[in-house]
């Protein structure tokens, strides 16, 4: 007798611990906010600039606020399913995703880029929404010589890494032939302390794809004279965000090495 008591006792208990744990779950799921991911209609946009200006497979695009003369340029409203007005000068658009080539011409120039985004508001979580936003933003197209925001110093470290090291990165004009400058070309990176030891690559490139914020493929030859110190130095990715954080990713040869030395940094601009 006393051995059914007990089984009785503890079917009871689980079942008084599984409907409660039942009941809980339930408020949980209808105290949960529905208004926890909604968002009130918004006109933000995002600005991104090609890399090359050749086709859209082989491209690269980053996020940007201000970009190169005879660059490309991407806008693309933030807000699914709307109605978007563009104003670009003179000219509209009504897609959510657009795009503008801007000549040399344009250069030294800043250009409102303006959406207007109309959307059925959520009410229940936005009473006062109107389901319309604006917004502008000031977009400045730079002479490609004359930009330096990747310039200057930069201390980084490798991933994982808490030891860093100051890189220097400075642009210069290419050399159109052994010895000779460009005129306009400013294709040239003299990348200073590569290594973190103080080895320093002086040089040209022909292939050197930039845009405001970023650029990659450089391939140093000894065209620049005596200056030149470093073996083989690919730069497989170099960005700059919006927040100034550098992430930068390169490999290096130095001559008889069959072994590549490669590295994957992020930092900071310090000057």
């Amino acid at each position: 007798m006393k051995t059914l008591i007990k089984i009785l006792l503890l079917t009871s208990v689980f079942f008084l611990v599984l409907f409660s744990c039942k009941k809980e779950q339930l408020e949980i799921i209808k105290t949960a906010d529905p208004c926890e991911c909604a968002s009130e209609v918004s006109a933000d946009f995002e600005i991104r600039e090609a890399l090359n200006n050749g086709a859209p497979s082989i491209n690269m695009y980053t996020v940007t606020d201000d970009i190169l003369g005879n660059k490309t340029a991407f806008f693309k409203a933030k807000e699914a399913d709307a109605q978007y007005t563009w104003y670009i000068g003179l000219e509209t658009e009504t897609d959510r995703e657009i795009s503008r080539f801007f000549p040399s011409q344009w250069e030294g120039s800043t250009i409102p880029i303006t959406l207007v985004v109309e959307k059925e508001p959520n009410n229940t979580c936005f009473p006062n929404d109107d389901g319309y936003d604006s917004i502008t933003k000031y977009m400045e197209v730079h002479s490609f010589c004359d930009s330096s925001i990747m310039e200057g110093t930069f201390r980084v470290a490798e991933e994982n890494s808490i030891d860093s090291f100051d890189i220097v990165l400075d642009f210069e004009l290419a050399y159109a032939s052994p010895g000779v400058l460009s005129n306009s070309n400013c294709s040239r990176l003299d990348f200073y302390n590569y290594d973190g030891n103080g080895s320093n690559c002086v040089g040209y490139d022909n292939a050197m794809a930039r845009n405001y914020r970023a650029f990659r493929k450089g391939n140093f030859s000894n065209w620049g004279g005596a200056s030149y110190e470093c073996g083989d130095l690919v730069i497989k990715k170099c960005y700059l965000d919006l927040n100034n954080q550098l992430f930068l990713s390169y490999e290096y040869w130095h001559v008889n090495d069959p072994e590549a030395t490669e590295f994957n940094v992020n930092g900071r601009k310090i000057n």
